[in-house]
């Protein structure tokens, strides 16, 4: 029975109901009408608290899932403009390419032009 009321009393049912309940469940006591409608409403109480409970946590995860969606959106801006800058990278890149294979052709078809005249 001590297991019980300690048990009880953690979870917050108020001490008296606890009391009343933990006597209603002992074998040896005969439970009255009065001592079903005691363990009916702490279990309504248990309940309540459980519900109670599982809105807050709810709560918290809506916030967090808001902060989740703004910072996801902030990443997709950003990786957005990373991929912009990559884009823009690589065509300065082809484009330096380009010309250093173009000044090194010109310098190899002149040199080739003046050595065959000689």
């Amino acid at each position: 029975m001590s297991d019980l009321f300690s048990e009880l009393k953690r979870i917050g049912i108020d001490e008296k109901t606890a009391h009343h309940v933990a006597m209603s469940l002992n074998p040896d006591y005969l439970a009255t009408k009065q001592d079903l409608l005691v363990m009916q409403e702490t279990i309504m109480q248990v309940q309540l608290k459980t519900e109670q409970a599982f809105n807050r946590l709810d709560n918290k995860i809506d916030k967090v899932d808001a902060k989740v969606d703004k910072v996801d959106a902030g990443l997709t801006k950003e990786i957005a403009a990373v991929r912009t800058e990559m884009h823009g990278l690589s065509r300065q890149f082809w484009i330096t390419f380009g010309g250093l294979i173009t000044t090194i052709l010109t310098v190899f078809l002149t040199n080739w032009y003046f050595h065959s005249l000689g």
